[in-house]
């Protein structure tokens, strides 16, 4: 995975990644400025611009939002507990865990 960072993007793939989207990511709405890794259940958050509502969030597969943005590639050895922010689509991550 050193190599190649697209193996990755397989990982997921092959693994069936699921990750929570705020619906404004979810619908290409915003872009995402937000991914956490959460430690307890191992699931991923993408947030955009807008505050998170729990009641709205949707479930959806890792790789096909990496398929969408793949600048999400650049995060995907995020551990568990970690985060990164952006300011803007394009912008470099920063942060990690």
């Amino acid at each position: 995975m050193r190599r190649d960072r697209r193996a990755w993007w397989m990982r997921h793939w092959l693994l069936g990644t699921l990750c929570v989207q705020t619906l404004e990511v979810f619908e290409r709405r915003e872009p995402i400025l937000l991914v956490r890794h959460d430690a307890d259940d191992g699931m991923w958050q993408l947030v955009g611009g807008s505050d998170a509502d729990g009641g709205t969030g949707k479930v959806g597969h890792l790789h096909h939002a990496i398929d969408e943005d793949p600048t999400l590639i650049d995060v995907l050895d995020l551990p568990p507990g970690g985060s990164v922010t952006r300011t803007g689509a394009g912008i470099p991550w920063t942060g990690r865990a």
